[in-house]
């Protein structure tokens, strides 16, 4: 039916990028350009509002067609039946604070704008598990985080001390944290937290303090994450802030031990847990699947050395035995998993399989940083150039964005195979990826 509404003209909707071939949209012919004004007479906000109306089985959705036609459709379908609808991003809102040891503000000048960004967004955190310091979220926004029962949300505190988090902040205008996250849980919303632990700044007893604060509001404050600052060698004009030494990190490890069998007695679970970096730092063993409970943590770099090897070790027993011809992989990681891709790599025993394993430094960021999610294109081909790479070069996924395909330095996922003069071939940053691979070799 189509609707004369002049308010309708100028209402914002959803503006609909794709629609799903064979899907409900595509059968009342909603096309690619259209907008998306409303569910059962409700506005659309943005993707969280469409995502909370559509589940109703009876829906009456209203489209402003390219043309500027307002359609209103009347649509029957199953409860969890999807309308086959992808959208224009989000806009993200951005970050009011200047913290001491921000990330974005330690990268290199003369790249394109989206890598300034610093997002400080509850809608992406609700959605994508983004940390967001709470700084600008508004009587509004809590209102309707409260309504749409948006949990968990991901919550990086730093510290509960409310005039240190000020500094760390550089914002005058933070809130005390506290006060947020009691009224967000007792409203019943869920909470991830961290603390980007600083030498000289957050630890100490502003640790302790800050540790214990947010173990009382336990089980709705459902971990805390203990992760070490990140510097790269583009400091200028920012303030100087020690590194995590060897020594510091076993020093905290400790810490976070006792504070653990604590409050496995108190609350029955651990409830923080180290970075596995800091394991790394410190020179000390990855803990065990079982040290890590339900993995609360695991994107924020929480266990994932040890669920790597947990997964090859059950995938390393179902590859083949024999690939139909030899074959030669060169594989590429950050120096920090390199130990333990190579430790994995070692157990394979497939029959006409070799490889070579790459340890990219970061020469763009600088060598303190050793994550692979981090290395770039530049890196990988000045530090592989010439070098046997054999019939295939694996990239792990993660260090590529996920839409443009384009590593940290903008360099594109194209590039490697152009310069390097290799197959190149982009796997999951996972122990499946990777055995993926490997079985697809044997078909």
């Amino acid at each position: 039916m189509i609707v004369n509404d002049e308010k309708k003209l100028s209402q914002k909707g959803l503006l609909i990028n794709y629609v799903e071939p064979g899907s409900i949209a595509e059968e009342v012919e909603i096309e690619t350009g259209d907008e998306l004004l409303s569910i059962n007479e409700k506005p659309l906000r943005d993707v969280i509002d469409y995502k909370f109306f559509i589940t109703e089985e009876e829906l009456k959705i209203e489209v402003r067609k390219k043309d500027g036609e307002i359609w209103e459709i009347e649509i029957e379908k199953e409860y969890d039946e999807e309308l086959g609808l992808d959208f224009i991003p989000m806009r993200i809102r951005q970050c009011p604070n200047e913290c001491e040891f921000c990330f974005v503000d330690q990268m290199p000048g003369g790249f394109r704008q989206s890598l300034y960004i610093r997002d400080e967004d509850y809608r992406f955190s609700f959605m994508y598990g983004n940390y967001i310091t709470l700084t600008n979220l508004s009587k509004r926004d809590k209102e309707r985080v409260f309504e749409q029962k948006l949990s968990p949300l991901y919550i990086s505190v730093h510290t509960t001390d409310v005039e240190l988090r000020k500094k760390l902040l550089k914002n005058e205008h933070a809130p005390p944290i506290l006060s947020q996250i009691e009224e967000l849980t007792e409203h019943g919303i869920c909470l991830h937290t961290q603390i980007v632990l600083t030498p000289g700044f957050n630890d100490g007893p502003y640790l302790e303090k800050s540790v214990f604060d947010l173990a009382k509001f336990y089980p709705k404050v459902m971990s805390l994450a203990i992760v070490p600052v990140g510097l790269t060698r583009h400091r200028e004009n920012l303030p100087a802030l020690e590194v995590f030494t060897p020594d510091y990190a076993r020093e905290s490890i400790q810490k976070i031990h006792q504070w653990q069998e604590t409050f496995k007695k108190d609350l029955g679970y651990p409830f923080l847990y180290p970075a596995d970096e800091m394991f790394i730092i410190g020179n000390m063993p990855i803990p065990s699947l079982e040290y890590y409970e339900d993995f609360p943590q695991l994107e924020n770099g929480v266990g994932m050395v040890s669920a790597f090897l947990s997964e090859w070790d059950l995938f390393v027993e179902t590859l083949p035995r024999k690939l139909k011809k030899k074959t030669s992989i060169s594989l590429v990681t950050g120096t920090s998993f390199y130990p333990f891709l190579k430790k994995g790599l070692e157990q394979l025993k497939v029959q006409g399989l070799t490889f070579h394993l790459y340890p990219i430094l970061n020469d763009f960021l600088g060598q303190t940083v050793t994550m692979t999610g981090l290395i770039v294109g530049r890196d990988i081909i000045s530090q592989l150039s010439g070098k046997n790479l054999g019939d295939h070069l694996l990239i792990p996924s993660v260090a590529l964005n996920e839409e443009s395909h384009l590593f940290l330095d903008e360099t594109p996922f194209d590039a490697i195979e152009k310069e390097l003069g290799v197959s190149t071939v982009m796997v999951d940053s996972n122990a499946k990826g990777l055995s993926r691979f490997i079985e697809s070799l044997a078909l």
